[in-house]
């Protein structure tokens, strides 16, 4: 969950299949921004949508990228995860705005935002966990 970070991929993916053990595989796990999932947090946060289709590559982008590198794509699946046992949880871990996302919105889109995420916690009278799907890339 970070290469949308480097802001030199193809350095990054040679340098990968440099040190990278003779039929070694690299896993990814990422969000491609034509397979972007649903997130629970994107519906109290409107525009983290549009600003992750900016930030994160495409899954064909970084394919081409390692390709160039030698690796190629063995697989590529959704995997799904538990974040948090609850949408309370889940606001206490958004709070701590570890999500790069939020340093692309104004301190009033996150107050407003957090607002409306503070409104469904109030409402939640059954805890349920909160789940979220990123993409794992298998390159070789």
């Amino acid at each position: 969950m970070s290469l949308h970070h480097v802001p030199d991929r193809e350095a990054a993916a040679a340098e990968i299949a440099r040190v990278l053990r003779p039929g070694g595989r690299v896993l990814l796990r990422s969000t491609f921004s034509d397979r972007m999932p649903d997130l629970k947090w994107m519906r109290y946060f409107p525009r983290a949508r549009e600003i992750e289709m900016q930030m994160f590559p495409s899954s064909e982008e970084v394919i081409r990228v390692f390709a160039n590198a030698g690796l190629t794509q063995v697989a590529l699946v959704t995997i799904e995860e538990q974040l948090a046992p609850s949408l309370s949880d889940y606001a206490e871990r958004l709070r701590m705005r570890a999500i790069s996302t939020f340093e692309h919105m104004s301190e009033e889109e996150i107050v407003e935002g957090f607002a409306r995420l503070d409104a469904a916690v109030a409402q939640e009278q059954a805890p349920r966990p909160v789940v979220r799907s990123s993409d794992l890339l298998v390159l070789g």
